[in-house]
């Protein structure tokens, strides 16, 4: 037993005890100090959301009841149909990718 306690207080002594810092919501009230935050600082614009576009439902050319043994061909080539409609009906998505660009740590418009 003491030698695992002084073998976890060279190693605590190998690290350096003072790269530990507490984390926590009770980090300040225990020790250790506050990240420097400052409160001058511009946090950026806030962020801009785009709502995602609601998806069209699925065309529906043929139900099952609809299949029959004297039709399976016709059928067929309306559920071909149907899901050519549904590939040609997918909107492209929506472009929302912002640029920033910096200069000597200055934003550039």
């Amino acid at each position: 037993m003491t030698r695992l306690v002084f073998f976890g207080l060279g190693l605590a002594v190998a690290i350096g005890c003072t790269n530990i810092q507490p984390v926590g919501p009770l980090a300040g009230k225990i020790g250790g100090t506050k990240p420097n935050v400052d409160k001058d600082k511009d946090t950026g614009p806030p962020v801009v959301t785009v709502p995602a576009v609601k998806p069209t439902p699925p065309l529906t050319l043929v139900y099952p009841d609809e299949v029959l043994p004297d039709n399976p061909q016709a059928a067929a080539q309306k559920l071909m149909n149907e899901l050519d409609a549904d590939g040609k009906n997918i909107p492209p998505p929506p472009k929302t990718a912002e640029v920033s660009r910096y200069k000597g740590g200055v934003k550039q418009e």
